[in-house]
């Protein structure tokens, strides 16, 4: 029996022109024809904190210069738009906000198709053409700060005066806090749910992925992830239209499944215009570090594995690199800084 706000997601779902898009998309990808449905881009090579649990200081280049806006337009053009004819972009970093100029610039020439990942700890400045702002949260006060640093207070102010100045639903926007469970937070989910359901539209949650075996931030497999995913379930039920994870994709959770991640549903491209390997999580850089797949609590392609899509991290992902810098290439990434 769908729930009410089911109902209502799927009248605007089927009037949204990006819906049938996707369905394009998935049918051609059941017909052997895959192309990615959505990108990322690391608008920046800097961020302002050094959060304990982040995957991007794992692999960060520090030798290379950084795009330029120009740098970002070609990017938009050859990949994003003519080689891939994504869906959407999710700007990440770094920190998105430190490079206002590239968001800008993604605003305009992909609107309405863009998503900001922020930690917020910056001014949030508004785009009228990102249509979700995303807010990294990782718990209540005294967690938040030991995992990025004594930034929750700022944190909360910055959400705040951008959503009761914007709205909590905007037009033609919304915005959500992200939640990256791990070993040091996952006792205050409903802690987190009570302290930000009057002051954002959404929460998601999604699972540290580790990169190395002994990760002690990594919250393993077995009773207690589960015990604390039958919590997610009921707090999804009691919270349905602001909880935004679906019940298939926590249960998911329970056990490995990114040995057939979909990762080629997701070209991620660097802060240099390379594409990086195996995910967005990765690197275009071989001899860095790279997430365990089999570990993986990555939110966006859980929720396609969910839908039945499929891939092999190992193998299919790295076609996007061949098909941008090999033989047929548009151009060098060397171009990009031009």
């Amino acid at each position: 029996m769908l729930h009410q706000h089911d109902v209502k997601n799927i009248i605007n779902m089927l009037k949204d022109p990006t819906y049938w898009h996707i369905s394009y998309k998935a049918i051609r990808s059941m017909l052997g024809k895959r192309s990615p449905f959505y990108g990322s881009a690391d608008v920046t090579n800097y961020c302002n904190l050094h959060c304990s649990h982040c995957y991007w200081w794992a692999s960060r280049n520090s030798s290379m210069q950084e795009l330029s806006v120009e740098g970002w337009k070609r990017v938009i053009d050859e990949i994003f738009k003519k080689r891939y004819n994504v869906v959407h972009v999710y700007l990440l970093g770094g920190e998105p906000y430190l490079r206002p100029d590239v968001i800008e610039l993604f605003s305009k020439e992909m609107h309405g198709k863009c998503t900001v990942v922020t930690n917020a700890t910056l001014p949030i400045l508004f785009f009228k053409g990102i249509v979700l702002y995303i807010f990294s949260v990782d718990g209540p006060r005294e967690v938040h700060d030991m995992i990025r640093g004594k930034t929750y207070d700022r944190v909360r102010q910055n959400i705040t005066e951008f959503t009761s100045t914007y709205g909590r639903k905007g037009k033609g926007f919304y915005t959500t806090v992200n939640v990256t469970i791990n070993s040091l937070n996952y006792k205050h989910v409903a802690r987190m749910v009570d302290e930000w359901e009057d002051v954002v539209e959404g929460m998601v949650f999604q699972f540290y992925t580790p990169f190395s075996e002994n990760d002690p931030l990594w919250l393993p497999f077995g009773r207690e992830r589960d015990t604390l995913i039958d919590e997610l379930i009921r707090l999804k039920r009691e919270h349905y239209g602001f909880i935004l994870n679906t019940e298939a994709q926590l249960n998911v959770s329970r056990r490995p499944w990114g040995n057939r991640c979909p990762n080629w549903m997701c070209v991620a491209v660097d802060a240099f215009g390379r594409i990086k390997s195996p995910c967005s999580m990765g690197s275009a850089d071989p001899d860095m570090p790279s997430p365990i797949c089999e570990r993986c609590g990555c939110l966006g392609n859980c929720l396609a594995y969910t839908y039945g899509l499929r891939g092999d991290p190992g193998k299919e992902y790295n076609v996007y690199a061949r098909d941008a810098y090999a033989g047929n290439s548009m151009y060098e990434p060397s171009q990009l800084h031009q």
